[in-house]
C-alpha cells in the first residue's frame, strides 16, 4: 500500500494507483474503494479529484499513452511510419494487458491518442491515400496491435494436448511462448504493412 499524505493526493497519483490495481488484480478489481486502499486514504477523498470510474479510466489511458514517444512520420516513407507507430503503440499497451480490455472498448477521448490517429491518417493522406482508405489502414494496425495483446498465444494453449492434435502439439513444444507472442506480432504487422497497395 502506498501511503499518501492528506492534502497531497493528485489525479496522477490516483491514475497510477488505479493502473497498479488493474495490472496486479485485473479489471474487475478496479473500484474507488480499492484504489483508495492502495493509496492509504478513504474512498471519499478521491471524489475531490475524480468524477468517478469513467474519469479514472481516462487517467489510466493517459498514463499508458504517455509512454508512446513522438512519432517519426513522413508521407514519403509511409510504410516505415506505420511500423514505427505500430511498434511504439504495442510496446506501451503490452505492458498493461489487463487495462487493454477496458480501453479497447472505450471511445478515443484522450487528446494524445486522437492526435496520434490524426498524425497517422494525415501521413497516409499526404502519401496519396483517400481519407477513407487511410482510416481503414489505421484500423488494420489497431486490430493487429490490440488483438495481439488481448489474445496472446501463451494462455490459449497452456493445457497439454493429447495424441489427437499431433501437429499442434509438436509446434507448441517447439515454441517459447513469450517469444512467439513477440515474433508473431512483428511478423503480422510487417506482413500487413508490406501487403498494402501503393496509393492510387
Amino acid at each position: 500500500m502506498t501511503q499518501t499524505r492528506r492534502g497531497s493526493l493528485t489525479r496522477h497519483d490516483i491514475g497510477l494507483a488505479a493502473l497498479a490495481v488493474v495490472d496486479g488484480e485485473g479489471a474487475e478489481a478496479l473500484t474507488v474503494r480499492r484504489i483508495a486502499a492502495k493509496l492509504g486514504v478513504q474512498a471519499p477523498s478521491l471524489y475531490s479529484h475524480v468524477a468517478g470510474k469513467d474519469d479514472i479510466l481516462e487517467l489510466i489511458t493517459e498514463i499508458i499513452t504517455a509512454d508512446i514517444p513522438p512519432l517519426q512520420l513522413d508521407p514519403a516513407d509511409w510504410r516505415a511510419g506505420l511500423l514505427d507507430w505500430a511498434s511504439t503503440y504495442h510496446a506501451a499497451f503490452a505492458k498493461h494487458p489487463n487495462a487493454v480490455g477496458i480501453i479497447a472498448r472505450r471511445a478515443v477521448t484522450i487528446a494524445e491518442s486522437r492526435q496520434a490517429y490524426e498524425d497517422v491518417v494525415a501521413m497516409l493522406v499526404g502519401a496519396g491515400f483517400a481519407p477513407a482508405a487511410a482510416l481503414r489502414v489505421v484500423l488494420g494496425i489497431d486490430y493487429v496491435v490490440l488483438g495481439s495483446i488481448l489474445a496472446p498465444f501463451s494462455p490459449a494453449f497452456d493445457q497439454p494436448l493429447g495424441d489427437d492434435y499431433p501437429a499442434l502439439r509438436t509446434a507448441i513444444r517447439a515454441t517459447e511462448p513469450a517469444e512467439v507472442d513477440r515474433t508473431a506480432f512483428r511478423e503480422a504487422v510487417r506482413s500487413y504493412v508490406a501487403g498494402l497497395p501503393e496509393p492510387s
